[in-house]
């Protein structure tokens, strides 16, 4: 796809709206992450600036979509974000400040709009204030803490401390086998392989993650995880790495369950005005509960 005259510098995430309306930055990004919109076949940045020679490639999937956004308007409407949804964010706010808003995302929502879901937690965010923005994602069948800011001050913030890595996460995973330690660092390099996250020592990036012991439980082994990478699948791999992958985690081959039984349990971070450190802590669902692992 190029472009006209009149798009000329435009930023990449601009030119999109120019072409489809009022398609939201988080679904640009997801896009551009996941190499569905390039520039002169490379992968592109939303904020590039392009020009009238370049070329524009969007996926068909993904030009569907973003039509679809503004013309049918079928997935942003706001019919789309009904009242149980907008209770669903309002009675999972974990923590709220003048610049944050912290929730405790249930599994099976998806975090940000794709080309196979018609709901998301952002768009919901969006619903219930529309000056929310997105800082921090997890995937769609992981339960807990989301991070959403209140501006874009307080989201460039949070997205620099998690840059600089002064932002301290912590999960609790249930392992499909008992682990036979009490402490371990996994630093297995990690290469996004289409849908899947492979281990590849020459060209993964850098990914480390710290698993502590907790108990046993029928044959299972509870622990908490704490990534010190912000990679895609990165606990979950690691898991599977060892030999003891989540347990519902079918993908890296943990034994089948209804649900995946990792879960975004606390984070710790400075606030926006004050510097002041600040833990959050997200209870465990109930399928954990069920287990007796509290």
């Amino acid at each position: 796809m190029t472009f006209d005259d009149k798009f000329q510098t435009q930023r990449l995430d601009r030119f999109i709206r120019r072409k489809f309306g009022n398609v939201p930055q988080s679904l640009i990004e997801k896009a551009v992450r996941n190499k569905d919109i390039l520039v002169n076949d490379c992968r592109a940045k939303s904020s590039q600036r392009i020009a009238n020679k370049d070329n524009v490639y969007i996926h068909p999937n993904i030009e569907r979509l973003f039509t679809n956004l503004d013309n049918k308007n079928k997935i942003l409407n706001k019919t789309a974000v009904s009242k149980k949804h907008i209770d669903i964010f309002k009675n999972g706010i974990i923590y709220e400040d003048n610049g944050l808003i912290i929730v405790n995302k249930p599994s099976g929502m998806a975090v940000q709009l794709g080309s196979k879901t018609n709901i998301a937690l952002d768009v919901i965010a969006k619903a219930y204030n529309p000056e929310l923005r997105l800082v921090h994602r997890i995937d769609k069948d992981t339960s807990g803490l989301t991070i959403f800011a209140k501006s874009p001050e307080v989201a460039h913030y949070m997205l620099d401390q998690f840059k600089i890595k002064n932002i301290k996460k912590t999960y609790v995973a249930l392992l499909s086998k008992k682990i036979h330690f009490k402490n371990i660092t996994i630093r297995e390099r990690l290469l996004k392989n289409k849908d899947r996250v492979v281990i590849d020592p020459i060209n993964g990036k850098d990914a480390v993650t710290q698993f502590s012991f907790i108990k046993n439980v029928s044959g299972l082994s509870l622990v908490y995880a704490k990534p010190l990478t912000g990679r895609t699948h990165q606990i979950r791999v690691h898991a599977s790495s060892i030999n003891a992958p989540i347990l519902g985690d079918i993908k890296y081959g943990g034994n089948p369950n209804k649900y995946l039984y990792l879960h975004a349990y606390e984070v710790t971070l400075k606030q926006y005005n004050t510097g002041k450190t600040i833990t959050v802590t997200s209870p465990l669902p109930e399928y954990f509960k069920v287990r007796d692992v509290f």
